[in-house]
């Protein structure tokens, strides 16, 4: 199990809020795997999506706000 990240990981490694993850999770953007109500991912998904992050919060800084 050491090679899964939990939630607190991946947000601070991604620097995004507990609720953008979840909104990650939703659309299909982020894999998952939840084992006892917990939820986990796997360090290479959440490397594949660094870049989709970034894009999305230089998109919203251009129409001023922030994520």
């Amino acid at each position: 199990m050491s090679e899964w990240m939990d939630n607190q990981d991946v947000c601070r490694m991604l620097n995004i809020s507990p609720r953008t993850l979840q909104t990650l999770r939703d659309n299909g953007t982020l894999a998952y795997s939840q084992i006892n109500h917990k939820t986990y991912y796997r360090p290479d998904d959440v490397q594949r999506i660094v870049s989709v992050v970034e894009d999305r919060r230089k998109e919203v800084k251009f129409k001023g706000r922030t994520i």
